[in-house]
């Protein structure tokens, strides 16, 4: 065969190879960062609901996508919150009401 052809051959094994490599490190990445976020989930829900079996049942069926959605939504929330401004006495009974 022909050099060339074999040069070739050779660097599209090589680039396909890389991309497969490439892939299925992204997807592991994700599959851990996403894993990462349903033991926060699960810890919210041990913590804010009371150890509650249903929702906990409810966090294990979720799917890694539902998961990813969720927590952008928290995020934006967190975000939103942060740029409103209470008038003083407002916050002053929030601030009273959090406390106790």
């Amino acid at each position: 065969m022909d050099k060339k052809l074999l040069l070739g051959i050779g660097l599209a094994v090589a680039t396909g190879g890389l991309a497969v490599v490439g892939l299925l490190a992204f997807k592991t990445v994700r599959k851990v960062k996403v894993n990462k976020k349903r033991k926060k989930l699960r810890k919210y829900v041990k913590h804010y609901l009371g150890n509650n079996k249903k929702a906990l049942e409810i966090v294990d069926n979720l799917s890694n996508f539902q998961v990813r959605i969720l927590f952008k939504i928290f995020e934006k929330t967190t975000e939103k919150i942060s740029e409103v401004k209470l008038p003083g006495k407002l916050s002053d009974k929030l601030a009273e009401i959090a406390e106790g």
